[in-house]
This record gives C-alpha cells, structure tokens and sequence, in this order.
C-alpha cells in the first residue's frame, strides 16, 4: 500500500481544524471555519476566487499562519509540532516547484532525502511510486520533455514519498486534457480506498462529483453548506451542483456587498 497508517493512530481525525481564521491586516481571509475529515474519504472544498479555499490549505500546511483556532494533522498540532504534522501531509499545489535541472527519478530522489527518507527505501519507495502514476518507463526524461498531465502525476508520485495520511489539492487538474485529468482522478480514488484522507479545491465540477464525499461551499471565508451531492441536491431542490453553487454564492455575495 501507498499509505500505511500506525495502528496507534489509525482512528484519530486525520485532519481536523476548529474554529480557525486568518487575517491579513484589516481583511478576514478565513473567517471563524470548523470542519474534520476522515480516513477513506474525500473533501471538497467548494468557493470562488479569493474565497478563502488557499489561505486555509496553506495554514494547514504551515506556509500562513493561524490568526486563530486550531488546526490538527493526524492529532498533531499545527502550532506547535508544525514539524510532525508536516510529516503526515501530501501536497499538490498550483505551482509545480519541479527541479528543471533533474529528471523524472531524480526529483523524486532529492525530494524523498529532504524527509530524511533512508537511501535504499527511497530508491524501492521511488520505483513503487513511479509504476503508480504510470511515469515508470520515462522515469529519465528531463522535466522540459513532459506534458502538463506528466508534471501533475509527478507531482501526485512527489506528495506521496512521505506516505501521508492527508493529501491536500489544490486545483490538482486545472489546464489538463480530459484523458490526464481522468488519469490522476483514477490515482486518487485508488489511494482513496488505501485510506489516504483527501482535501481537494477544485474549479471543475465533474472533478469534484467524481472525487469528492463531502462537499464545502466557502463564500468570503465561511462554510456557507456543507453535505453530499445528493444531499446538497435535495436540500436546495436543484439539478446540478453548479445550480446549488451559483444559488448559494450569489445569494450570500449579494448580501455581503449590501
């Protein structure tokens, strides 16, 4: 398996933020959030631009700080063990960060080494990850010989050297073809069911039908709905999740700008 959680913790929160905000000088980013996810399963989180989806994956991953509240990795907290919280979590952000200098197998190394990863599990770890995400029989190429779809499945294989039990994503498939899309959302539903606790921002909403078992709908920094498709759905009799979204975020902007 990919991920192989520790018996002793296998039944904490693997992600777990209560009542969290962030300020940045006069202006509330994130505004008083609470929300947990589980093992097995998938969170999206639901917003547009500016509202709030990245402030809050960068303090759980420690690149903003907390304003307030509390925000738990695996029943470590962010605040103050940042260090082995980190240690639990897989990133995919927007922006690549590729070493242009190395190929393939060589990100893969460098990167595993900064985890203090032992030579010969990286190596085993690397190859493992690279027939993963189907980037094995060019593992040499040079990152200036890839496609886009190519780059975010090293990324995906590169957020999973440390074997996390949370991934975070943020707009993991923006700008890819629809085959590389379904590829990496292939990818996560299999390290779904290995266990791994998914976080996902996403503007596509066939990719968070497809992923995601809860649903976040975050306007100007605050949960505005939270539940399933289906009971989103249902709750505000519409067809689609675009129809609740673009009901729900109107509305609520609408009533902020007044």
């Amino acid at each position: 398996m990919i991920a192989q959680f520790a018996e002793e913790r296998i039944m904490d929160k693997p992600l777990l933020v209560s009542h969290v905000k962030k300020r940045y000088k006069n202006k509330i980013a994130v505004d008083d959030i609470s929300f947990s996810t589980n093992p097995f399963e998938c969170v999206a989180l639901l917003g547009a631009n500016g509202a709030g989806k990245t402030s809050t994956l960068k303090m759980i991953h420690g690149a903003n700080t907390i304003s307030s509240g509390k925000i738990e990795v695996m029943g470590f907290d962010v605040k103050k063990d940042l260090s082995t919280a980190k240690k639990n979590v897989g990133i995919v952000s927007q922006e690549d960060l590729l070493d242009l200098s190395l190929n393939i197998y060589e990100n893969l190394i460098a990167h595993g080494l900064c985890y203090g990863i032992k030579k010969a599990v990286l190596k085993s770890r690397t190859e493992e990850l690279l027939k993963f995400v189907d980037l094995y029989d060019v593992k040499f190429k040079e990152i200036g010989e890839l496609s886009g779809g190519m780059r975010r499945r090293l990324i995906l294989a590169r957020a999973l050297l440390n074997q996390p039990k949370l991934i975070i994503l943020d707009e993991p498939t923006t700008g890819l073809d629809i085959q590389s899309r379904h590829l990496i959302w292939d990818k996560l539903l299999e390290l779904k069911k290995q266990g791994v606790s998914i976080l996902l921002t996403s503007h596509y909403m066939d990719e968070v039908e497809n992923l995601a078992d809860r649903i976040l709908i975050v306007v100007a920094g605050k949960i505005i709905a939270e539940g399933t498709k289906d009971t989103l759905l249902k709750q505000y009799r519409k067809k689609t999740l675009e129809e609740v979204f673009l009901e729900l975020t109107t509305k609520v902007k609408g009533e902020i700008d007044v």
